[in-house]
C-alpha cells in the first residue's frame, strides 16, 4: 500500500466511505455495500498525487538549500568573481534538485 492509496481511492471513487486493507483491498460505501475498485485508475491516480507531491518537494528542498537573497544580489551588484561564484552555488542547487518531468 501507498501513502497515497486512501487518498486515490477516495478520489477515484466518491461514493467509498470505508477502505479495509485486505488482499485485495474492499471499500464499502456510507450503507456499507461493497463498492468495486478499479485498480487501475487507482493507480493511475496514485501516480498524479505522488506527482503533485514531488512538485511542491523540489521547490520547499531547493528554497532551504539557496543562499540567501541579499547574498545573491550582493554578488550580483558586486559582479566578476563574487557573481561567478553565487551563479555556481545556485546551478549547483539547481542540480542537486531538479523539476521533476
Amino acid at each position: 500500500m501507498n501513502k497515497h492509496t486512501d487518498q486515490a481511492i477516495r478520489n477515484t471513487h466518491p461514493t467509498v466511505a470505508k477502505v479495509v486493507y485486505n488482499d485485495p483491498i474492499e471499500a464499502f460505501d456510507a450503507n456499507e455495500k461493497p463498492v468495486e475498485i478499479d485498480m487501475a485508475a487507482v493507480e493511475a491516480e496514485i501516480a498524479k498525487l505522488e506527482a503533485a507531491e514531488a512538485k511542491v518537494s523540489y521547490r520547499a528542498l531547493r528554497a532551504k538549500a539557496y543562499p540567501p537573497i541579499g547574498d545573491q544580489l550582493d554578488a550580483l551588484w558586486k559582479g566578476g568573481q563574487e557573481q561567478a561564484a553565487m551563479k555556481a552555488a545556485i546551478d549547483k542547487v539547481k542540480a542537486d534538485y531538479p523539476k521533476p518531468a
